[in-house]
């Protein structure tokens, strides 16, 4: 029925520029000119731009979707016909765009996600000052991610990999005039430039390697690769195997990963993203930065394939992330807060799909999570907007009798997140852990290993969801002061909450197990990524039916114990497991004290060397001793001759007999 509105793939390819460079002149018009345009304009030219790019991306979509095996859509020469981007030596790059399956998904998640909290801004923020400011930096986002997604080659994603990275600087530290703002915003630049130094080093070696950076000619020279084999030695790591070689260059890729995807060690700055405006959080959270990482390596999955090695890092590093996000989450006091390590948690599964092989399940759950997350945030500040920006869920409670459409819309993402049948979050986070268990990487034990890690880590999920819904929801409010005007949000609010919690269920039509005349979402990426380069052991429904069980199972029990313990006694049952569980629950209240232990072992030590270094270098050797010692020389050489030259003539007289 979708023919109809199909577009041809001449004319798709003719207007795919216009997808990013809708909301880069939306936040241009509105940064130049966004102080004289009014409140009203500004929203209506942020949002409209969005909008287009959504339709543009649509009639992508369904052009691919029509392409007989997935054909990929090419736009070349964007900055006009025989216009060469870069060109250095043996790099020749057009600035050219690329539409495929993978890119398709992500352009309908950018887009239509971040159309719907364009939406939602207009009434969150309808009272800051800073509007216009705001609508320039989240269209600027909006089209640095799609930059991102739609680029061919490495650097041109890296252009809108270091866009997104500039703008949730901006957009985190909107505020800057709070100071604590403002170095949240800060933390964000600086540990992400760490993650994009090894992005860029590992962009050296692929090219040194295979003296290109496009990704279709990259994927198809690593495809023919043996890793066993000696590169030659007059080559770029002449003497080092393929494999070695491909290793130490996704190896620091994946370095850049966990920085934009926050995983361990670089997942610290995702938690503090929380100071800037709530719809910020929502855009960075779900439906782009924080999804780069999982966007490059699966756009990279046939080099990443030739590095089982790699493969395995991420896999761990995957399930570890799930584990302590979910763990630092469940006593935490901001609601906000709760659902940022819940996103750290949930990036956590999406890399341990990706690391197991299963590229196709960490993409889907890519795609369920941007539904659900994007509707968890913005319902938490619909509650804050209720509540007089009140963050603390202590405070709160009773809050579904008179917010209906957030209370109800904020239960159906829970049932997502918390992997409730038939909820897409069910389907595509019980897709990555029974993948994790199937795939034959790295041997039996780790792959029950990483299935236990990504089990428990589902099981804390439930509980501090669960925990969430209960405080912020049910019982009786506890600060009536905060309750003196609360009320339903504004029509620009509710509406984006019902129609992403309305997706976040039917997101799961592409993950049931049976026949509805549509591709899987692992037919729909086989050819584009290399899901089938890790083999899998023979599975069947019946073999998978007590995984099925024990997934039912996990947000059964959330929901039940949660309800038996916060529902009833609310903040009480924190202070009675502070009291019982004493260190562990402090150590999940003070997020393992990773930020302290980062300060002690780099941040103090680096400030130490680096003003040692300011005293040494800059005062003592550059000012006092060239540039201060400089000056003193020729003062003191210029008093030496000024006696030479007093005006005596008598003494003159004498100078020039001895001469």
């Amino acid at each position: 029925m979708f023919e109809a509105f199909y577009l041809r793939q001449d004319a798709v390819q003719e207007l795919l520029w216009l997808i990013p460079a809708l909301p880069i002149a939306g936040a241009a018009i509105n940064g130049l000119f966004g102080r004289v345009l009014g409140r009203g304009n500004v929203s209506l030219i942020a949002s409209a731009t969005v909008a287009g790019s959504f339709l543009l991306s649509c009639g992508a979509f369904l052009s691919v979707y029509y392409a007989a095996d997935g054909h990929p859509l090419f736009s070349e020469h964007i900055l006009g016909a025989g216009f060469t981007w870069i060109h250095v030596g043996d790099l020749a790059l057009d600035f050219s765009l690329y539409v495929d399956r993978l890119s398709a998904v992500f352009l309908l998640v950018v887009t239509g996600v971040g159309f719907l909290i364009h939406v939602y801004s207009a009434g969150y923020m309808s009272h800051d000052p800073g509007y216009w400011r705001y609508f320039a930096y989240l269209n600027l986002f909006v089209g640095a991610m799609l930059i991102l997604v739609l680029g061919d080659s490495l650097p041109l994603l890296f252009v809108g990999w270091e866009g997104v990275g500039l703008c949730s600087y901006l957009l985190i530290g909107f505020w800057y005039t709070d100071t604590e703002k403002a170095i949240a915003g800060k933390k964000a630049f600086i540990v992400n430039r760490v993650g994009d130094f090894g992005v860029l080093l590992g962009m050296f070696i692929l090219f040194g390697l295979f003296g290109t950076l496009s990704f279709s000619e990259l994927n198809a020279a690593a495809a023919q690769v043996d890793p066993a084999q000696t590169i030659p030695a007059t080559a770029f790591f002449g003497g080092w195997t393929w494999g070695a070689a491909l290793t130490l260059a996704l190896g620091l890729v994946f370095l850049g990963c966990t920085g934009k995807s926050a995983q361990i060690p670089l997942f610290v700055w995702l938690p503090d993203a929380m100071a800037g405006p709530t719809p910020v959080s929502a855009l960075i959270h779900a439906a782009t930065m924080v999804t780069s990482g999982i966007y490059l390596l699966a756009r990279l999955s046939p080099v990443l394939a030739k590095t089982p090695s790699i493969l395995i890092l991420v896999a761990v590093i995957g399930a570890l992330t799930a584990l302590v996000g979910a763990f630092m989450g469940l006593f935490q006091r901001g609601i906000k807060k709760v659902l940022a390590y819940s996103t750290v948690s949930q990036l956590g599964y999406m890399f341990l799909g990706v690391g197991v092989g299963a590229f196709y399940a960490g993409v889907y759950h890519v795609f369920t999570h941007a539904f659900f997350k994007a509707c968890l945030f913005l319902c938490a500040g619909s509650v804050m907007h209720a509540l007089h920006d009140e963050e603390d869920i202590h405070r709160m409670g009773g809050l579904a009798k008179s917010m209906p459409i957030t209370h109800w819309t904020f239960l159906v993402a829970t049932l997502a997140i918390t992997g409730t049948i038939p909820i897409s979050g069910f389907w595509s986070k019980d897709t990555i852990l029974h993948e994790a268990l199937v795939r034959q990487l790295g041997g039996p034990a780790l792959g029950w290993t990483l299935w236990g890690l990504g089990t428990l880590g589902a099981v804390m999920t439930a509980i501090y969801m669960w925990r969430l819904y209960f405080l912020v929801f049910r019982g009786e409010p506890r600060a009536m002061e905060l309750y003196d005007h609360v009320h339903e949000s504004p029509p620009s609010m509710t509406v984006p909450l019902v129609v992403l919690a309305f997706f976040s269920v039917v997101a799961m039509v592409w993950g049931l197990p049976h026949d509805l005349h549509l591709p899987s979402f692992r037919e729909w990426l086989e050819p584009v990524t290399a899901s089938d380069a890790i083999p899998a052991a023979e599975s069947s429904f019946a073999a998978e039916l007590p995984f099925l069980l024990v997934a039912w199972a996990i947000g059964l029990f959330g929901f039940f114990f949660a309800r038996a313990t916060w529902g009833r006694k609310g903040p009480a049952t924190d202070a009675f497991f502070k009291e019982k569980l004493g260190p562990i629950f402090s150590a999940s209240y003070h997020k393992l004290w990773w930020d302290e232990v980062y300060m002690a072992l780099f941040v103090r030590p680096l400030v130490a060397l680096s003003r040692i270094l300011w005293w040494v270098v800059d005062v003592l050797f550059i000012d006092r001793l060239l540039v201060e010692g400089t000056a003193r020389s020729v003062r003191f050489g210029a008093r030496v001759l000024r006696r030479l030259q007093n005006g005596d003539v008598q003494r003159y007289a004498a100078v020039v007999a001895i001469g």
